[in-house]
């Protein structure tokens, strides 16, 4: 124990010193904190693009106005237009994103919008001016019309994990910011243990330690100390992203209840702090899929024998890990599809689909235990196995070990 100490002791130390592993650290808390601010930018985008100019006879344009209130900025209201309107003319008007010219056409209402993005008002203007239309085509007030056109929908959880939807669609954003947490720090981290046990064996001083030190013993280390640096970086992250959440509420509370129809905005506001069991549930999936990508680049990285070699070596690894990513956004909006429950269970995705599921829903206790059970034990198989490769890797210089000499590890003791 004390030789995995020394070698703990000194890569911990090394890695904290590490300019990639410091610029990681400051790189991945900037984007915390900009994903924080995210849904401010994205409501302050949508004040400018919901402002609209409206052209027709008062009456048809004051009715149209009060229909498209729940979603618009009416900026203008003008009787007609002496020419088609250019980008100067949408400045003039608050910056105004299109101009929609009114007009009845029998009992039917016709719309022309002059946008600066096309296609982005045929669906609401549609929905909105519906109403309006039936009005026109029945004689039945508008308010009549609108009030029997609305459907009340109440969404409850049959959990009884979350009081509404809009506190669930809040738990998704934590969701993904966590997810992406994990994935930066394995990203980073994992990089950097290949570079680190690369270097060490083409600069020939892998031959020195494994004279020292049994190379499981070396490869326990070596883990360790990255686990502990990535929870110090993940520290780091969390307290970043709980000062600028608190930021985002103190200074941009009156922006995000205010802005036109901004589903960020909404979800922001109901933003609630993950409680006590989804932390511990999350630390405990961070370390279960930090060591199992761990073990694994340091196992790849023993194969390489020149720098320049390690992304084609790596590379295959990337791609559960980015495969997981995609499945665990999926898990956001279905945390109970079948295939979603099943790569709850499967190495390498479970610390990401898992653990999504854990933020969304009410996970059954079982399952919860078996992914656990499942996901340790590849763990420890997967680090006797990197082990063993790791033992081959690290003597082997100029080719690739063979078949042969891979079972022969696999049977060493």
């Amino acid at each position: 124990m004390n030789t995995i100490a020394v070698v703990f002791s000194a890569e911990f130390e090394r890695r904290l010193r590490s300019r990639i592993y410091i610029a990681g650290t400051l790189l991945g808390a900037i984007a915390i904190a900009l994903i924080a601010f995210l849904p401010v930018a994205v409501t302050g985008f949508a004040v400018s693009t919901k402002n609209v100019v409206l052209v027709g006879d008062s009456e048809l344009t004051a009715a149209a106005a009060n229909a498209l209130r729940g979603d618009y900025a009416i900026v203008a209201r003008e009787p007609r237009l002496n020419a088609p309107p250019t980008i100067a003319y949408l400045d003039a008007h608050s910056k105004a994103a299109a101009v929609a010219v009114l007009e009845r056409r029998g009992s039917l209402l016709h719309v022309t919008a002059y946008t600066r993005d096309p296609g982005s008002l045929r669906p609401s203007f549609a929905r909105d001016l519906a109403a309006l239309q039936l009005q026109f085509a029945t004689g039945i007030p508008q308010v009549k019309v609108t009030s029997l056109s609305r459907v009340a929908v109440e969404e409850r959880d049959i959990g009884g994990k979350f009081a509404d939807a809009d506190h669930a669609e809040g738990a998704k954003f934590i969701g993904l910011v966590f997810v992406m947490v994990l994935y930066l720090s394995i990203l980073l981290n994992a990089q950097s243990i290949v570079m680190a046990v690369a270097e060490e064996k083409t600069s020939r001083i892998a031959e020195l330690l494994i004279s020292a030190i049994d190379p499981s013993r070396l490869l326990f280390a070596k883990v360790l100390a990255a686990t502990a640096t990535g929870f110090i970086q993940l520290g780091i992250w969390i307290v970043t992203a709980a000062i600028a959440a608190q930021s985002v509420g103190m200074l941009f509370s009156n922006a995000l209840s205010t802005a036109p129809a901004s589903a960020s905005a909404a979800s922001a506001a109901t933003l609630t702090a993950p409680s006590v069991p989804e932390v511990l549930w999350f630390i405990v999936f961070f370390v279960i899929g930090f060591a199992q990508c761990a073990v694994l680049f340091a196992a790849a990285g023993s194969l390489v024998s020149r720098s320049e070699d390690v992304g084609s070596v790596t590379g295959p690894l990337y791609i559960p890990i980015i495969g997981a990513i995609f499945i665990a956004q999926f898990a956001l909006q279905f945390p109970n599809a079948t295939n979603v429950v099943t790569f709850s269970f499967i190495p390498l995705f479970a610390p990401f689909v898992m653990f999504t599921r854990v933020i969304v829903s009410t996970v059954p206790a079982w399952q919860l235990a078996l992914s656990l059970a499942i996901n340790i034990g590849a763990a420890v198989a997967l680090a006797w196995f990197a082990g063993r490769i790791y033992r081959v890797g690290l003597l082997m210089y100029g080719k690739l070990p063979t078949p042969r000499q891979f079972v022969a590890a696999m049977r060493q003791r």
